[in-house]
């Protein structure tokens, strides 16, 4: 087998000398026209082969003719089909819109005589409607007055119930003070101790002083005091009992007797003296409550510048 090399250098030193054998020996021509042939048409052939293509040109070149002709009629056809079905569709059309128009002005007539009927109907409701408002707002008002009044009637009814609850717990209020008074002026105090009998000496003397404002906080009850300079009694170191209502700086001793003499008043005097004289940054008063007493016992009061609560 050649190598590549040697066979492209065959090839070309072949195609070198070709023309010249091809001239010198024609038989070379010949029989490479033979190999030729089995590979390629021949001129003859080839030219026969151009003949019958141009025959099927002209034969398919009529053939065209023809049907493009059946096209151009059966378009034409078509067309003509269209434009008579475009004649009918437009006149069915046309139809339809009378018939359409008809029916509008049928409906719209018969819209408009229903609207006229409707109108009517709402009119005539809404004069029955508005009457009936009418009547219920009259009703409406006199039942507003009726209510007023009735409100008035409760109200008025309600400040007297209120006035009477004042002025039954006023009574009331009254009728404890009044009761807690005549236990301290007659000695009923009984077995009360504390916060319980300052209470009740409290709402005593809110009566008997004829003042509202005084508090249970502000009463003590027996407190002792010792006399150790023989203010009192001629003892000296003795202690002494009395009952205080303090308030605002102030200190008010109080003494009650259910019958009382000028020495009750002369001793409670002293008490009072001594009670300022050991307390000297307070001012201290008396208040002797006797119920019972007697015009001296009054007079002695003033003249110590006692307060007589009788």
């Amino acid at each position: 087998m050649l190598a590549k090399q040697d066979f492209n250098q065959m090839q070309a030193h072949i195609l070198q000398v070709l023309p010249q054998l091809l001239r010198q020996n024609p038989e070379i021509a010949t029989t490479i026209e033979g190999m030729l042939a089995h590979q390629f048409p021949r001129r003859d052939e080839f030219a026969q082969l151009l003949n019958e293509v141009k025959l099927l040109r002209i034969d398919t070149n009529q053939r065209f003719e023809l049907l493009q002709g059946e096209v151009n009629q059966l378009r034409e056809e078509m067309n003509k089909r269209f434009e008579l079905l475009q004649a009918e569709m437009n006149r069915r059309f046309e139809e339809m819109d009378k018939r359409f128009e008809l029916l509008q002005a049928d409906m719209n007539r018969r819209f408009e005589e229903s609207e006229k009927k409707t109108e009517k109907r709402f009119e005539l409701l809404r004069a029955d409607m508005n009457r009936r408002f009418e009547e219920m707002e009259k009703r409406l008002e006199i039942l507003q007055a009726d209510m007023n009044e009735e409100k008035r009637e409760r109200l008025d009814m309600k400040r007297r119930l209120i006035k009477l609850e004042s002025t039954v717990t006023r009574m009331d209020e009254k009728i404890t003070r009044f009761d807690a008074w005549l236990k301290i002026v007659t000695g009923n105090v009984g077995d009360k101790r504390g916060q319980e009998a300052e209470q009740l000496f409290a709402l005593g003397l809110m009566y008997g002083l004829k003042r509202s404002d005084i508090k249970p906080e502000t009463i003590q009850l027996r407190c002792q005091f010792m006399d150790a300079e023989g203010i009192v009694y001629p003892k000296k170191g003795k202690f002494i009992e009395v009952d205080i209502m303090a308030e605002n700086g102030k200190l008010s001793v109080f003494e009650v007797k259910t019958t009382a003499v000028d020495t009750d008043v002369v001793t409670f005097a002293r008490k009072v003296q001594l009670i300022q004289h050991q307390t000297p940054d307070k001012q201290v008063s008396g208040i002797f409550i006797s119920p019972e007493a007697r015009e001296e016992v009054k007079q002695c009061c003033a003249e110590y510048d006692l307060t007589f609560v009788g």
